[in-house]
């Protein structure tokens, strides 16, 4: 069977099909009378909220968050939003047939297009040390499989499988074009770290559908991970500069937002102030990308409340 993916739902239709269950709260009705079971479902193409009001209790002991489910329901209207009204859900089990290129959201065939971008990239430095780090990663099978797979968050820019090769290589490219406008830019440690900036995210997440943060994520975070990795690989380095590492360090705290959205350090160099704003500007652009791609096809012309920018872009 065949689901029809989410970012298509129009108000009426009857849906049938298999979809990943972020989360599922039992809450009280307002009038106290019974209970209902809230939901967000996902799949490849987007988010849509969910209700079941027919014997919730029931319901809320047979699936939980983390379950790719069958469902029954249809698309209503709620203050203005879609959402999904179920009548029937359950967990998939081994009789199902479930596509799962459809429930998880990936970047497909370009991956081997961008690692070959990526290595081009890593083979572009000049400096004999940062070369030599960078070919402790690019020839590095296992970790090519586990970047080329991750995404660069769990809900907000470049949220899919292989999002994170997406975005560094984008990255890396707007600081190799803006390494050329400025004077005195060590274009080398400029790209080196553009290519490494989220590496820890190889380990802060997990692949499944819900991108859930791993043991280590939650308990240290990408950029403590990506440190790590980074001196581990240093360490087989013999003679690496102590002064290239501080540099680098440096580069991989300053573009990383903490929770007020502002960096763990500010960016003191300017290889750090470039590779900040590179960043930010590829994490902003593919939010609008994907909100347009989503929402415009809907024949809107402003986008949904992007959630982590607290703002709607305009799609006219």
């Amino acid at each position: 069977m065949e689901s029809k993916p989410i970012v298509e739902f129009l108000m009426g239709d009857e849906i049938t099909g298999f979809y990943y269950l972020n989360r599922a709260d039992l809450k009280s009705r307002r009038d106290k009378q019974g209970t209902f079971l809230a939901l967000d479902l996902s799949d490849a193409s987007g988010h849509i909220a969910a209700h079941v009001w027919e014997d919730a209790d029931t319901v809320a002991k047979s699936i939980r968050a983390g379950d790719v489910v069958k469902l029954q329901g249809n698309v209503q209207s709620f203050q203005g939003r879609k959402q999904l009204v179920i009548q029937r859900i359950r967990p998939v089990n081994t009789q199902d047939e479930v596509d799962m290129s459809r429930i998880i959201a990936s970047i497909g065939k370009k991956v081997d297009q961008l690692w070959r971008e990526y290595a081009r990239l890593a083979t572009s430095v000049v400096n004999p040390f940062l070369r030599s780090l960078l070919r402790k990663f690019t020839e590095d099978e296992d970790f090519r499989e586990k970047f080329c797979q991750a995404p660069a968050s769990r809900n907000a820019h470049h949220s899919y499988l292989g999002g994170l090769l997406e975005h560094s290589v984008a990255v890396c490219k707007l600081c190799e074009k803006m390494s050329g406008v400025y004077e005195e830019i060590d274009a080398d440690l400029l790209i080196t770290a553009a290519l490494l900036h989220d590496v820890g995210k190889v380990h802060a997440f997990q692949t499944g559908p819900s991108f859930d943060l791993t043991d280590s994520g939650k308990l240290l975070g990408s950029t403590v991970i990506g440190l790590q990795i980074l001196q581990q690989r240093i360490a087989d380095i013999p003679a690496f500069p102590a002064e290239l590492t501080l540099k680098l360090q440096h580069l991989l705290l300053s573009p990383q937002p903490a929770k007020k959205e502002s960096p763990v350090v500010e960016a003191m160099t300017a290889e750090a102030i470039i590779l900040h704003h590179a960043d930010q500007l590829d994490c902003v652009q593919n939010l609008f990308q994907r909100a347009r791609k989503r929402d415009k096809k809907a024949g809107e012309l402003w986008s949904h409340v992007i959630k982590s920018l607290d703002r709607q872009f305009y799609l006219g």
